[in-house]
């Protein structure tokens, strides 16, 4: 009998590349210039410091773009061995529903895959929009420590800093592709997963009583995590055409 790890593959570099040259255009700017050859910074001056952090952090975010990229590839990989998840339940003639009617014992372990890497390639997004803020804070010699509120406190201290730069950042929380974004990480991390099919129980508590009700639950399909990935991506591109030359520049600009 197959189990999940049966289905734990990677694609071949044939599949690999196939799979990347489909995104080609958009891939390929979800990166930051790095200096060639071999660099030297003055240690004697703020500048000289400031400039050998920055470096660090463009190539820490190159890393973690990758590491984004590499995701993204694996877990198309396995959404397009096929997952027949769109009608994800169906009415039995008796009474109740049948979850996934068009699984076949491989789609289980399939989408076990698929949902793996989508939970994951949500963390390794909002940590890439981290490092745009750090990158920030080293550039504009914030010097906000990094805790919790850490995003929250460069934006702040950006805006007498660089106002169109604070205002177009501000303005991406207002975009729709990562207001998802940041519902379906908000939820993968703290709460029911959404690529699971919740219970279909909702309390309500009113004054001296909680009220519970039962439902089919809720499920959210890989063909809709697909397409939110699919414009994260787009996104994320966009936002570095925007700014990059502000990030990869030595010097304010």
């Amino acid at each position: 009998m197959a189990t999940f790890l049966d289905y734990a593959d990677y694609p071949t570099k044939e599949s690999w590349n196939e799979q990347y040259r489909k995104k080609e255009d958009t891939l390929n700017k979800i990166r930051l210039k790095e200096k060639g050859g071999t660099q030297t910074y003055s240690v004697l001056s703020s500048e000289g410091l400031m400039n050998l952090e920055l470096s660090f952090w463009i190539g820490e975010f190159n890393n973690k773009a990758n590491d984004l990229i590499n995701n993204y590839i694996i877990l198309m990989h396995h959404y397009d061995k096929g997952i027949p998840d769109t009608e994800w339940f169906t009415p039995r003639e008796k009474g109740g529903v049948q979850f996934f009617p068009h699984f076949e014992e491989k789609h289980h372990h399939i989408i076990y895959w698929f949902g793996f890497y989508t939970d994951s390639y949500y963390t390794r997004f909002a940590s890439l929009i981290d490092t745009i803020y750090h990158i920030i804070n080293v550039k504009y010699y914030l010097g906000i420590e990094a805790k919790i509120g850490f995003r929250g406190q460069v934006a702040k201290a950006l805006k007498s800093e660089d106002e169109a730069l604070f205002n177009y950042l501000d303005g991406i929380r207002e975009n729709h592709v990562y207001k998802e974004v940041e519902y379906f990480r908000n939820d993968i991390t703290h709460n029911f997963r959404p690529n699971q099919i919740s219970s279909g129980i909702k309390r309500k508590k009113g004054k001296g009583f909680l009220s519970i009700s039962g439902g089919i639950g809720e499920y959210t399909t890989t063909t809709a995590f697909v397409a939110n990935i699919e414009k994260s991506l787009n996104l994320i591109a966009e936002i570095l055409d925007e700014i990059r030359e502000k990030l990869e520049s030595g010097n304010k600009n």
